[in-house]
């Protein structure tokens, strides 16, 4: 195979993409500062107070960074660290992972179709927000596949020799461990590149070592992973498959809310797009040893595994399929370019859609930030029966200081390094809650959570050591009333309390049940056994 020519320079494509990351740096920002964590994102600043090989529900990279965020800021800022400080990271990484995509897509053809790809990603509604400024695994798994992924074109399609290309697989290897470590998703992205090598004339790699060199580096680099995992009944893992089936048949609504959510998450025009530039692509380059195979390689196992699982009975989420349309992303990106070429002229349509998609993301945002910033009247979201919704999107402002009113709290936090059994102890009834709830709280008391599903919880404090004390229990309503009774067992008494209203502006949210139970007489027992 013969190595392809290296694109020509084409600087106003260059300065714009520079121009693209800027304005996209500056909107995740001031996303970051102006909205309050998601309930995702209030559950990694809770669970990540204690630093774990690995965690419950994910990998620990992003629980990593929220501590590494935390430990820095803290002395200077106070705890609960704001949560822009804690976004920051996660910021600066997305614009990274956009510098990478542009720079793969340049590489292979050219600064406009890199620049094409670059505006997709920056207007993809989950890039733009979830993967982009939250506080959640995807802005690191993206970053280091997208890293991945660039090595292994400039090794695939350029033909780095000697010391050069051995460099490259290792820092491959590294890249995807480091990819493994923030989410399980790396394993497909795995699969997709082994099957793509193996099954096209590149397999000659794999007569060498570097490749098996660069897997056992990713292997070593994901082995915390691993070793909590084996430390922990492989809980993780089997929480993670369970959600993939229900065993309950086909379900052609949930199959239909992943379509429906893949084309919100990413602008239907993208998503559309992206597809019919795929299928042209390949029909063009007639080979599936091209880069675009290859990068359709890496695509499709995430899309089509994590879309047909409806069809096994489960309910996917949506987001589970955007870290392989991130790399159908640069095909759509060179299909415009294409088009360009031709008409010798910038693609009105493509122009078009991107004012569109921008117009809609704008909307989107401005809506978000209307619910966020309202008047203190909650009428208007008791007329669209999204109180639920909002007691779960936005922080229990209030609580605190309704609980250190009540001497429930103290004032200020221990002094670092105090264990989690000499803090006081609140008990939630739902994750969601705990996350709310330790999100207001910081350091000044340890959560936990009794019943049945207390995720990472589970694994920051073990209930027997608060054996003999008081609990504080806090809840909304509805989830207060479902759980309380299970734990009535387990306490001398429960002495119910006046609520404390949350707040929303200078508006009430909605008034959290507060309850004292007495002398908690032995450890409420977790579902997961080895802990």
């Amino acid at each position: 195979m013969t190595r392809p020519p290296a694109p020509l320079p084409h600087p106003s494509a260059t300065r714009a993409a520079v121009t693209v990351l800027a304005v996209g740096l500056l909107a995740r920002l001031a996303l970051a500062a102006l909205l309050d964590p998601g309930v995702d994102e209030a559950y990694a600043i809770a669970v990540s107070r204690q630093v774990q090989l690995s965690f419950f529900d994910h990998p620990p990279m992003a629980f990593w960074w929220v501590a590494a965020a935390r430990a820095l800021a803290a002395p200077w800022l106070g705890d609960p660290v704001p949560a822009f400080v804690l976004r920051l990271p996660f910021v600066l990484a997305f614009t990274a992972t956009s510098w990478l995509l542009f720079d793969l897509t340049r590489r292979l053809w050219g600064p406009r179709a890199g620049l094409w790809a670059l505006v997709a990603l920056t207007l993809a509604p989950f890039f733009f927000a979830s993967a982009g400024a939250w506080v959640v695994p995807d802005g690191p798994l993206v970053l280091f596949l997208a890293a991945t992924a660039r090595c292994l074109v400039e090794i695939l399609f350029f033909r780095p020799e000697g010391l050069t290309e051995r460099r490259l697989w290792l820092l491959a290897g590294l890249c995807l461990g480091l990819a493994g470590l923030s989410k399980y998703h790396a394993a497909l992205f795995a699969f997709g590149a082994f099957a793509f090598i193996l099954a096209t004339p590149h397999r000659f790699h794999l007569a060498r070592p570097a490749p098996w060199l660069a897997a056992a580096v990713a292997v070593i680099t994901v082995s915390p992973v691993l070793i909590w995992n084996a430390n922990n009944g492989w809980v993780s893992f089997l929480f993670q498959s369970s959600r993939g089936g229900g065993g309950r048949g086909v379900s052609w609504p949930g199959l239909g809310r992943a379509v429906i959510g893949q084309l919100a998450y990413l602008a239907p025009w993208t998503l559309v797009a992206a597809v019919i530039a795929t299928v042209s692509r390949l029909r063009v380059e007639r080979s599936l040893a091209g880069p675009t195979a290859f990068l359709a390689a890496l695509a499709l196992p995430s899309i089509l595994i994590f879309t047909a699982v409806p069809l096994r009975g489960g309910d996917a989420l949506p987001h589970w399929q955007m870290p392989g349309w991130l790399f159908l992303l640069p095909v759509l990106g060179k299909a415009i370019a294409t088009l360009e070429a031709k008409a010798g002229a910038p693609s009105r349509l493509a122009h078009g859609f991107a004012v569109a998609t921008s117009a809609l993301l704008a909307a989107a945002a401005g809506a978000v930030l209307f619910l966020h910033f309202a008047p203190a009247s909650l009428d208007l979201p008791a007329k669209l029966r999204i109180e639920g919704f909002l007691s779960e999107s936005l922080r229990w402002r209030g609580l605190a200081d309704g609980l250190v009113a009540r001497g429930l709290l103290p004032k200020t936090p221990p002094p670092p390094g105090t264990a989690a059994k000499d803090r006081p102890l609140v008990v939630a009834f739902h994750w969601i809650d705990a996350s709310r709830i330790a999100e207001e709280l910081g350091d000044r008391a340890t959560v936990a959570v009794f019943g049945p599903d207390p995720r990472g919880f589970a694994f920051l404090s073990d209930p027997a050591d608060f054996v003999g004390r008081d609990v504080v229990v806090i809840g909304r309503p509805k989830t207060y009333d479902r759980g309380h009774g299970a734990l009535l067992p387990f306490v001398e008494r429960l002495d119910l309390q006046q609520p404390i209203t949350i707040r929303h502006g200078e508006g009430r949210l909605f008034d959290a049940e507060v309850a004292i139970g007495r002398r908690l007489k032995r450890p409420y027992p977790l579902p997961y056994p080895k802990r």
